[in-house]
């Protein structure tokens, strides 16, 4: 009974603080639209949007994905093979606007990924002299070791072929078919939640219509190999939740007879944990993702009884925080040469609470510099940056008004950016773009794209709200005792506890737009359900509205006298 109410209590806390997000989100998207214009500054600009003017595109573009999602449904109860033709069109489409990209959009490396792209080529070739305890990107930055290796991998791959061209462009390559895993992952599962046609229909054009995915195909860095293994780890965690885990009320009365792990649940819970492990190797933020699932997991064992779930918690979280260390130590080894502990993660609160030029809380030197000026000794950067953090918090005490302006300044500048600063992620070129695509970055086309990118927010944070709040009533009509339904059960939450994570670390810590872009693909599931659900109660009430028109219509009035009367 008491692990029974553990798990209800958490799962409608944790319905009541999504509804609370996204419905925050909802409606700032609506009132709010952040952008940069100078792309030489990147300078956040914040602008009130004119609902007369979005409100009405918004609600056209969703009825445009829906009709044509409910379209593919319709034709496929026809045994008309439509939704494989959709599916397969999706991914045809994102290929070939990626190509376009790699071909036209010309993007390099630059800042970050510049940095783990050279020393990647200089290891491929065998020069390990950027392993160093002082002189080394790698000692600001140790976490970034894990996607230098994976860049290292694919750069060998590519000397191996007989072409003069550089190797990021094949990274770019794999990166367009990762995109494709992210949609296929997500959209089975779509199907293995709520069983729901529309819904994978509602995805799929979706994902089809993400500007910001497409466009961050190019970018070579951590973002879409990180969610393209986070994609592929939760569908599989979500399908060893869903098969051993039966109803609430059957893991409390048949605990003991219930289903055991069999093989092919070993090997499901093996390749969810090594995809999870391996996206925290690309990207450390996805560490994020992982205790979202080590806390489902968690929840789960306690509900159904099963040690062995909250041991693959306990696996999971290990995997992850151990795989940088390890790669770490490697290279060390590979090397002898060591790599120091890095930019301490108390420079990057500071941060977090300070201005930039860019935007409130957004990157502006003081990690790096605080890390550098202490000669790399970590204890001191340490005690800087709390230093930095009581004089912040001192200057905010002092003055509500700008603490309140600056934190509504940051969170703006993060989750009301509907492009997710793709145009400036991939603003680096290696030669002249055409004009076409040139002035989608910085021209007369870069105000289009602003718009059609918050259009499809507002439309992305409409849809999880509705779901989050379809779940919320549906939560107050049961009882703590009550079965919850298949959708109603914990997993259905698990990308959505992430975004959760997300949002709160991101108001700690260095902010930036870029960041938010994976937690827009974590929502896209739920918001393709959510507008599955949204679609189905206006179609009823529209329905039901008629009926009644029409029974009051051919009712006879109560003043009426009856022919026969007469």
């Amino acid at each position: 009974m008491i692990n029974r109410t553990i798990y209800t209590f958490s799962l409608r806390t944790a319905k009541i603080l999504l509804l609370l997000l996204t419905g925050i989100l909802s409606v700032s998207g609506l009132l709010f639209t952040c952008y940069a214009t100078d792309m030489d500054t990147q300078l956040v600009l914040f602008q009130w949007d004119n609902l007369f003017v979005t409100l009405p595109a918004t609600a056209a573009l969703c009825a445009i994905i829906y009709i044509t999602a409910a379209l593919v449904v319709r034709k496929s109860a026809s045994s008309l093979p439509v939704l494989k033709i959709l599916r397969l069109f999706v991914l045809c489409w994102c290929i070939f606007i990626g190509v376009i990209l790699i071909l036209f959009g010309k993007s390099v490396p630059a800042g970050d990924g510049y940095s783990v792209y050279g020393m990647a080529e200089q290891l491929a070739v065998g020069d390990t002299s950027v392993i160093h305890p002082t002189q080394s990107y790698l000692s600001y930055y140790p976490q970034q070791i894990g996607l230098t290796a994976a860049f290292e991998f694919l750069i060998r791959i590519w000397n191996l072929l007989p072409s003069g061209m550089p190797a990021y462009h094949f990274i770019k390559g794999v990166y367009l078919l990762l995109g494709c895993v992210i949609i296929l992952f997500q959209e089975k599962t779509v199907h293995l939640l709520w069983k729901d046609q529309l819904a994978a229909c509602l995805y799929l054009v979706l994902a089809g219509l993400n500007f910001p995915l497409l466009m961050y195909t190019s970018f070579v860095y951590g973002e879409i190999p990180s969610f393209a293994a986070i994609s592929i780890g939760f569908y599989l965690l979500t399908r060893l939740l869903t098969e051993h885990g039966a109803s609430s009320h059957q893991a409390h009365d048949t605990a003991s007879s219930g289903p055991r792990f069999t093989l092919p649940g070993i090997l499901t819970a093996a390749g969810s944990l090594f995809f999870l492990t391996i996206s925290v190797m690309f990207r450390k933020n996805s560490l994020i993702f992982i205790i979202a699932a080590v806390i489902v997991l968690i929840l789960w064992g306690l509900l159904h009884r099963r040690p062995t779930f909250v041991l693959l918690a306990a696996l999971c979280m290990a995997c992850s925080l151990a795989i940088l260390p390890c790669m770490q130590k490697f290279y060390e080894y590979r090397s002898g040469s060591t790599i120091s502990s890095g930019v301490p993660a108390m420079s990057y609160f500071a941060m977090g609470m300070q201005e930039s030029s860019r935007a409130d809380g957004w990157y502006n030197g003081f990690n790096f510099n605080t890390y550098q000026n202490a000669d790399m000794n970590t204890e001191v950067a340490v005690a800087v940056s709390r230093d930095a953090i009581r004089e912040r918090l001192a200057y905010f005490g002092a003055n509500p008004a700008y603490a309140v302006r600056f934190y509504m300044n940051k969170y703006l500048s993060q989750w009301a950016d509907g492009t997710y600063a793709c145009r400036q992620a991939t603003l680096a070129t290696f030669g002249g773009r055409k004009a076409f695509i040139a002035s989608l970055y910085d021209g007369s086309g870069s105000k289009y794209v602003i718009f059609y990118c918050n259009l499809y927010q507002n439309i992305l944070y409409l849809g999880v709200f509705w779901f989050c709040l379809t779940s919320f009533r549906q939560d107050r009509k049961q009882s703590i005792f009550s079965d919850y339904s298949r959708s109603e059960q914990l997993p259905s939450y698990l990308s959505l506890i992430g975004v959760l994570g997300g949002f709160l670390f991101h108001m700690l810590w260095e902010a930036n737009a870029r960041y938010i872009f994976l937690y827009g693909l974590a929502m896209l599931p739920c918001c393709a359900k959510g507008l599955s659900l949204l679609g189905g109660t206006i179609s009823n009430n529209v329905l039901h509205g008629k009926f009644r028109k029409s029974s009051k219509a051919h009712r006879p009035d109560a003043t009426d006298t009856p022919a026969t009367a007469k």
